[in-house]
């Protein structure tokens, strides 16, 4: 299997998990991606949701509304799948990796660290516009073959991130979903 049908799969499978008493409150979708072990060969995707309920509740430790709504660092932080991590999912790692190579990004730790910023450096950028791409293309088709609405009832935004937030953020994140769709989140993120 390609690690995109791996990446869909997997994802569209957690979706599908989501109980159908907790659908109705679910505001946004979550798609993280992060370097497993710091390490740009190694992006995962972890795919989580926010709720209605979790929001007001962190509106008294955030400065207003929209930040307890926005910021994930105010989320459930719930895991419903992660893609590509070495340890949960080997096979996505794997395929990943496989995949990574055939666009010929893959490479061995440099031992001269002089080649870390001419070598390292490049890939690096190249890998996560990759995955970037694939997780806001994934998001787009969820919306596109119903997935989404299936497991949550109505459509909802998928916030393609990392743990901070800027301009390239708020772009993906425009590219993930349908026209205004997200338009909450990206004034939010704009507004500073």
């Amino acid at each position: 299997m390609t690690f995109h049908g791996h990446l869909q799969r997997l994802v569209e499978r957690a979706l599908a998990a989501i109980p159908a008493a907790d659908a109705g409150d679910i505001y946004a979708l979550s798609f993280l991606i992060a370097n497993e072990d710091d390490d740009p060969r190694q992006p995962t995707l972890t795919v989580g949701c926010n709720t209605e309920a979790q929001a007001r509740r962190s509106i008294q430790d955030a400065s207003d509304e929209a930040e307890a709504r926005w910021n994930y660092a105010f989320w459930i932080q719930n895991e419903l799948t992660v893609v590509g991590d070495l340890t949960n999912d080997p096979v996505g790692a794997a395929a990943r990796q496989k995949w990574l190579t055939g666009l010929g990004l893959w490479y061995d730790e440099p031992t001269d660290l002089a080649d870390w910023d001419s070598v390292v450096g490049p890939l690096a950028a190249q890998i996560a516009s990759h995955f970037n791409q694939t997780c806001c293309q994934l998001a787009r088709t969820l919306h596109t073959n119903g997935a989404i609405e299936r497991s949550v009832g109505r459509t909802v935004p998928v916030i393609v991130h990392e743990l901070e937030y800027y301009e390239a953020i708020a772009r993906q994140t425009e590219a993930a979903n349908p026209p205004g769709v997200a338009d909450e989140f990206t004034a939010w993120v704009r507004g500073g």
